[in-house]
């Protein structure tokens, strides 16, 4: 990677959803070989423990909020903007992206920036994509994952948009499936699902997965921010070659001295699901509802559940209570995540 490593010493950088997966290690990347003088937004401090071992700047700030932007943009050359808003309904989520991106696409425009560097995904082509794709293949609405591809499309489609009407010089990255550590989905879920179940590989996992190492997906977004060329255009970034379900299982299993994985084909996984579901019956879904926290929420604040807790306070051993609410937060954290033109026309 040596060939690869961008000199950005003495220039101002700001990265927004730098206490995240690829944030974090942008932020790592940025002082570690860059040299940069980084300030990163943090909403929550909590999540900050792994970049705060640098000399970073943390500005305090909300990516929907514009006055907060306006304060983390000023003085700054180059803007990262990694933030990805993921708290409520498709809606909101829906709203708080596309707020923020206008938020950092104004903010940088008054303030002057050199380059702003959003990063998107492979999903704005659809789930599952269709054939193979180059940075010019037509972009698709897709509702699964949460909407998260759709949410991207809007973003890109508001992103580009500003630049041609504004002149703003900003830069797309389109990561493909990123893994390496803490990567939440493709390491740390996959480890997990690994050591603790089984995963079915369909038709014995000879489908193609485009995957792409965490540095990879890094080095692309650094050279991003100072290759002229790359202004006003999106980059596909993946891995040199695709690599099938099967090898990226076997990988971690080689890792974790395990074997968890089972061939079915598409017919035989699809009846395991509907059998499963169906087992599970009306108790499991219930407890799959009360997992997601929009709606435990909404049920916790119910007349109705006050009093239960209430009753539940003067009933339940103090100790006891204690023990179901670490078993709660330990099971909330398991489940909750961390977390796609060629020119601009």
């Amino acid at each position: 990677m040596d060939d690869m490593k961008v000199n950005l010493t003495g220039k101002k950088v700001l990265v927004t959803g730098g206490t995240g997966f690829i944030g974090g290690r942008l932020v790592e990347r940025l002082i570690l070989e860059s040299k940069a003088d980084v300030r990163v937004l943090v909403r929550n401090f909590s999540n900050a423990s792994r970049i705060a071992r640098f000399a970073v700047e943390m500005a305090p700030g909300d990516v929907t909020n514009l006055k907060d932007i306006e304060n983390a943009v000023s003085g700054c050359e180059i803007v990262f903007h990694c933030a990805y808003c993921n708290q409520g309904p498709d809606e909101m989520r829906q709203r708080l992206n596309l707020k923020s991106v206008e938020n950092i696409m104004g903010a940088s425009l008054r303030a002057g920036v050199k380059r702003v560097i959003y990063l998107s995904s492979q999903m704005v082509y659809g789930i599952p994509p269709e054939g193979d794709l180059d940075e010019t293949s037509p972009r698709r609405y897709s509702k699964v994952f949460g909407g998260y591809s759709s949410i991207k499309l809007d973003t890109e489609k508001y992103v580009f948009e500003y630049c041609k009407n504004n002149g703003l010089p900003v830069t797309i990255i389109q990561p493909t499936g990123v893994y390496g550590p803490y990567a939440p989905g493709w390491t740390l879920q996959v480890i997990k699902m690994l050591k603790t179940g089984r995963v079915i590989l369909i038709n014995g996992g000879d489908g193609l997965f485009n995957a792409v190492y965490i540095d990879d997906a890094i080095s692309a977004i650094l050279l991003a921010a100072v290759k002229k060329d790359a202004i006003g255009e999106a980059f596909l970034i993946s891995g040199e070659q695709p690599i099938t379900w099967r090898e990226f299982f076997e990988r971690y299993e080689k890792m974790l001295g395990t074997s968890a994985t089972i061939n079915m084909s598409e017919t035989e996984a699809k009846s395991y699901y509907y059998k499963s579901r169906k087992r599970r019956g009306i108790i499991g879904e219930s407890l799959d509802l009360l997992r997601e926290k929009d709606i435990r929420r909404r049920i916790l604040r119910t007349p109705e559940m006050w009093i239960l807790r209430r009753f539940f306070n003067l009933l339940v051993p103090g100790q006891l209570r204690q023990a179901l609410k670490k078993r709660l937060k330990a099971e909330n954290r398991d489940t909750e995540p961390d977390k796609l033109p060629n020119k601009l026309k």
